[in-house]
C-alpha cells in the first residue's frame, strides 16, 4: 500500500459526493482539481520527545461527510513531515537560558 491513500466512495452507501465537495464546487477561489475535506487530523509516527530532528513523520488523515447518507468517513491518508515545536517542559531548562545567578 502506498501513500497517499484516497477513499473516493462512502463506505456506507457508495456515493462519491461529500459535503465539502458540494460546498466548494462553484467557489471560484478554489481550483476544480483541489482536494478538499471538512476535517484534518495529524498523528505523529515518530515520538518527537525521543528524536533530535527538526521535523517528524506524521500521518495526515482527512475526513468528510457523505452528502447522500451523512456518514463521516476518512477520505484521504497521507504521510507528511511536521516541524517539532521545541519548548521546555515544566521545570525543564534550555541550555544557556537558566535562571540568572
Amino acid at each position: 500500500m502506498e501513500f497517499p491513500i484516497e477513499f473516493p466512495k462512502c463506505p456506507s452507501c457508495g456515493s462519491k459526493d461529500t459535503i465539502c465537495r458540494q460546498a466548494c464546487q462553484n467557489e471560484p477561489s478554489i481550483p476544480s482539481d483541489t482536494f478538499v475535506s471538512l476535517d484534518k487530523m495529524v498523528t505523529p509516527i515518530q515520538d518527537p520527545n525521543k528524536i533530535s530532528l527538526p521535523q517528524v513523520k506524521a500521518i495526515l488523515t482527512e475526513y468528510d461527510v457523505c452528502a447522500k447518507c451523512g456518514t463521516r468517513y476518512c477520505v484521504k491518508a497521507s504521510i507528511i513531515s511536521v516541524p517539532v515545536n521545541v519548548q521546555p517542559r515544566s521545570g525543564q531548562q534550555i541550555r544557556g537560558f537558566g535562571p540568572a545567578r
